[in-house]
């Protein structure tokens, strides 16, 4: 059984991504923008109201500060910022999220941020370390095996391994992969829908269910 996963919210005033719920639609896990890299306060409650309407998992979608970029600039961070900006998202999406009576269960990192965390040990505990300060009950998803053994191993939060799906990809091709992902990660309708037909998704739930999933 996989998770799948997608992202919400990535959208910021008049830039608007209908096309985001109609993938959302076919995922167990969304992950709501926390405002960093994309996504406003009326996006991320739209993005939640709908996560509870079809009872999926919430993430928090870290990334970094940089709208005008969407994210995708690479920026080099001292330890306490790495903190910061992991405990102001997270903490956003989370406090909102109580508002409506529901719970995250997973942070996700997006663009430069998801890049660095996958090549970067240091940066990457750096990550897991603040999301644990958050609460040591969330999972942190990872797109490398190595990463997910040593955070899991040393900083002892929950690492779900993630795979994003790609158009030449199968369900068949993952689950003969030698670690197989945990949760999957889709940005096109077509895949999702490709991918549901073989195989219906299970949220990432290893530690506690609020009631909601």
């Amino acid at each position: 059984m996989f998770d799948y996963n997608s992202d919400l919210a990535q959208e910021y005033g008049v830039y608007k991504n209908e096309n985001a719920f109609e993938i959302a639609k076919y995922m167990s896990s969304v992950n709501i923008s926390a405002g960093f890299h994309a996504g406003d306060a009326l996006s991320i409650k739209k993005a939640l109201l709908f996560a509870k309407e079809h009872n999926l998992a919430i993430g928090a979608h870290i990334g970094y500060p940089d709208i005008s970029g969407f994210g995708r600039r690479d920026m080099e961070l001292i330890e306490d910022e790495i903190e910061a900006l992991v405990l102001y998202q997270v903490g956003a999406v989370s406090s909102f999220a109580k508002t409506l009576g529901l719970e995250i269960e997973h942070v996700r990192c997006h663009g430069a941020m998801k890049d660095k965390m996958t090549e970067n040990t240091e940066f990457a505990k750096s990550v897991a370390r603040a999301v644990k300060k958050v609460n040591p009950w969330l999972n942190l998803f990872v797109c490398s095996p190595e990463i997910k053994r040593i955070v899991e191993e040393e900083v002892k939060i929950n690492c779900p391994y993630e795979v994003c799906f790609t158009d030449n990809m199968s369900i068949r091709q993952l689950r003969e992969m030698e670690v197989i992902p945990e949760t999957i990660h889709f940005n096109s309708i077509e895949n999702a829908k490709r991918a549901y037909d073989v195989i219906k998704p299970a949220p990432v739930n290893y530690n506690r269910v609020s009631g909601q999933v």
